[in-house]
């Protein structure tokens, strides 16, 4: 063997392996995904599809099997009713908290770098708190002895303190001040990134900056606020401890049902038909949301 063909084949065995090390970088991030989709989604989803078609035990046992009587239980007004309060809560809760946080966070990617690096961490410590930490604080902002109707006594909107700490608009409070930080770190990257001069240049040709907001900004950023009604809305359907806390029974949401359903009541099945009954509802609210979302933009740019 010559020395030009042993350097024509260290070449092509190095050309073979940097192909191959090629090919491993390009599949094995998606396969690396897959694994972990399969490993932390997909076998515990098949394992509650599996549980939510078995036989209940009385002992909170079950027995696998194929019946559908869990299943046939949701059209009950019972279940019906709290679905409909669960949508509710949601709705309402995401609309108002992205109501309230878009225009703060816009004006806020407006303000000095130091002046956003300080409100972002002011955000992230109450995005810490816990559901438990908000809604007993909120439990006791709204109690008689030392809510806020007190102070309302003190300047003489009301003749004497009252207990708002349970009822509709204590859950509906407590699930709206809980997403405001969450809504304000999803939509401020895109709010960061709008290039002021299309805002200065609206201003320009004599807009004023209320009517920029709403006719240049608004529009712009609509995907970005859509995004965070949607995270918002599926966020809220899964909660669990405010409605539990300061709701009363009529108040209460799905996941309290489902909660009730497996922890107190120990039917694993009922629970987990509940459970996959919810993710469908959920996920199709989602994909309706999306499309007129997507409808909304066509129309826009036309």
């Amino acid at each position: 063997m010559t020395a030009e063909t042993a350097n024509g084949s260290e070449n092509a065995e190095a050309v073979a392996q940097s192909g191959l090390a090629w090919q491993i970088k390009r599949h094995l991030p998606p396969s690396y995904a897959g694994l972990m989709l399969a490993i932390f989604f997909m076998v515990p989803f098949g394992i509650m599809v599996a549980i939510s078609f078995s036989e209940n035990i009385p002992s909170g046992l079950w027995i696998y099997s194929f019946e559908l009587t869990h299943y046939a239980r949701f059209f009950s007004p019972l279940f019906t009713t709290l679905l409909w309060v669960s949508i509710e809560f949601a709705f309402l809760a995401a609309i108002i908290s992205v109501a309230i946080t878009f225009p703060f966070t816009y004006f806020l990617s407006r303000y000095r770098r130091r002046m956003q690096v300080i409100s972002l961490v002011f955000v992230l410590c109450v995005l810490s708190l816990s559901e438990v930490i908000v809604a007993y604080s909120w439990s006791v902002m709204l109690s008689k002895p030392a809510g806020v109707s007190n102070l309302f006594v003190l300047l003489g909107f009301m003749e004497k303190s009252t207990s708002w700490a349970r009822g509709y608009w204590a859950v509906l409070i407590a699930l709206t001040w809980f997403n405001l930080p969450l809504a304000v770190l999803i939509q401020y990257p895109n709010c960061s990134r709008l290039d002021r001069e299309i805002t200065e240049a609206a201003m320009t040709l004599g807009a004023s900056p209320v009517r920029t907001f709403f006719t240049v900004v608004v529009p712009i950023l609509q995907p970005t606020i859509l995004t965070a009604f949607i995270i918002l809305f599926v966020f809220t359907m899964g909660a669990f401890v405010t409605p539990t806390w300061l709701g009363r029974p009529e108040q209460w949401m799905y996941a309290v049902l489902i909660g009730d359903e497996a922890l107190t009541r120990g039917n694993q099945p009922f629970a987990s038909a509940l459970a996959m009954f919810y993710l469908v509802v959920t996920t199709v609210l989602v994909l309706i949301t999306v499309r007129l979302g997507r409808k909304t933009n066509r129309n826009l740019g036309a």
